[in-house]
């Protein structure tokens, strides 16, 4: 199904019934493909259900077991280079620059133009700039990636792959770590990109993203093509439906109604880089909520606290029945029933390489050994029961973690922390390229401990998300919580209020 524009001309890309296996697993089964020139088609579906992987296969990053992709009339199969060379870029969901290299550098990464054998730094400035203005990004090329936002880097890398003149741009949750403002940038570059004739492939778990931009959207489920439809001919609630293929709690999006407790985690005083002068109280069966913009000092807060950054000062204290530790190191916090969920799972959370169960047993090594000898089936037994209980699809303890998608990554992080039965959860950005469905089951899972009395800590970028779970939030700018609000006066308009300084209407 073709965009009015580009009725009149074939696709630009093809995927003809791609099968991929790793191992035994399934990750794509029999889905096909096309995308047009002009077209900005959609990829949706649950965290496993094939999105990326069948995106790899269709920039040669890997290869299917069966089935064939043609881009531009010419059959793929000479892998990742061959696909660049025939027009298609692939942004990945995880940033891959190299952070001490120059914004220049970085988009001209194995491909920097060289006279006589040497890197030509002019052209290669040129080159950067050109594809930098054509997506209406203004950045020092000279300024190393380290230095730059989030979002910046995130622009960087898709000027990276706008510098190979590609026919085909695949990106994948290119929004995720975004800001609203940041958000509507990216989406109203992309559709300049589609008017110049650009086909994009956009895989997005925000919803409202993809009936805003797109055109046509695939969806799929448990690695098969479940429709390929109109976004005019339907309805957000209609790709939902299809993508989880099952109903989602009715009381998705509700406030549980806490009754908090003693205080159990206490922080006064705390500064640090980006942190001044923080004070923080999270009660026993109590979520609490930190808000405010990206790069308001959220996270540097939380890493303070926990003892994960050095404290320039303050004082951090774990209370539980009735017994008081200091924190003053991240091993201190551990020992004292803290559990935390990082920003970045891949990089803080998991260790990619080991298995669901070797990652749930790494905080769990002193509980599942004897005489200081690891128990190989009580390990398993205990991963295996911790995987189901967090909603790991499929719950294969001996897969290896970066085989699963980033929601189900995320579960195995919850799960392994949710063995030591934590008296505190510090969640930063819990569902940050999450899912309905996945999302759906970490708020459970994030209520339910609450509810048996574990104190609660939360970041999170997501306003409904964190109006949804906090009992009160602290909204944080220039690394000061700027104020404070209980649930029952809690709105969309009065967070963004303290978080940009401003008074909104109606907040």
């Amino acid at each position: 199904m073709t965009p009015s524009a580009s009725s009149s001309t074939g696709p630009v890309i093809e995927a003809h019934s791609i099968v991929k296996k790793f191992g035994g697993a399934i990750a794509v089964d029999d889905v096909s493909i096309e995308v047009y020139p002009g077209e900005i088609h959609a990829v949706v579906g649950e965290n496993g259900a094939g999105k990326s992987t069948l995106m790899r296969v269709l920039a040669g990053v890997h290869q299917q077991d069966s089935g064939s992709v043609i881009v531009d009339g010419v059959k793929l199969e000479g892998g990742a280079k061959e696909s660049i060379d025939l027009g298609v870029s692939l942004v990945h969901q995880e940033l891959s620059l190299v952070p001490e290299m120059t914004v220049a550098e970085n988009i001209l990464l194995g491909s920097a133009p060289t006279t006589l054998g040497f890197t030509n730094f002019s052209e290669m400035k040129n080159i950067a700039r050109s594809a930098l203005e054509e997506i209406g990004v203004s950045v020092d090329l000279d300024e190393r990636i380290s230095r730059l936002s989030v979002a910046l880097r995130q622009f960087v890398e898709i000027a990276r792959a706008v510098a190979r003149k590609p026919k085909v741009l695949i990106l994948d949750e290119p929004t995720a770590t975004l800001t609203p403002a940041e958000t509507d940038y990216l989406l109203e570059m992309l559709q300049r990109l589609a008017g110049r004739g650009m086909a994009i492939v956009y895989i997005s778990h925000r919803i409202p993203e993809v009936f805003r931009i797109c055109h046509n959207v695939t969806i799929l489920r448990d690695g098969k093509r479940v429709s390929v439809t109109a976004v005019a001919e339907s309805t957000p609630e209609g790709v939902v439906d299809q993508m989880v293929g099952r109903e989602l709690k009715k009381d998705l999006g509700s406030h549980r109604d806490a009754t908090p407790s003693d205080v159990v985690l206490k922080a006064e005083g705390i500064r640090a880089p980006s942190v001044d002068d923080v004070d923080l109280e999270v009660r026993a069966g109590e979520i609490v909520g930190l808000g405010g913009l990206v790069g308001a000092g959220r996270t540097e807060i939380v890493r303070a606290i926990i003892g994960a950054d050095a404290r320039k000062s303050g004082r951090v204290t774990i209370t539980v029945d009735g017994k008081t530790r200091i924190i003053s190191s991240y091993q201190s916090a551990i020992r004292a029933g803290v559990g935390y969920i990082p920003e970045e799972r891949r990089v803080d959370g998991l260790a990619l390489t080991m298995t669901v169960a070797e990652n749930i047993n790494l905080p769990n090594r002193k509980e599942l050994s004897t005489a200081g000898f690891q128990q190989i089936k009580k390990i398993r037994t205990f991963a295996q029961r911790l995987a189901e209980q967090v909603g790991l699809r499929p719950p294969e303890i001996k897969r290896e973690a970066g085989q699963y998608s980033g929601g189900n990554q995320q579960k195995i992080v919850i799960a392994k922390w949710l063995g030591r039965r934590p008296a505190v959860m510090v969640l930063d950005e819990p569902t940050r390229g999450v899912d309905v469905g996945a999302k759906a089951e970490i708020h459970r899972l994030i209520k339910e401990l609450a509810d048996q009395g574990t104190a609660v800590l939360i970041v999170s970028s997501d306003l409904p998300e964190l109006l949804e779970l906090s009992d009160t939030i602290h909204v944080v700018r220039d690394g000061k919580i700027q104020g404070s609000i209980g649930h029952q006066d809690a709105t969309e308009k009065a967070v963004m209020s303290l978080a940009s300084g401003e008074k909104l209407v109606g907040a």
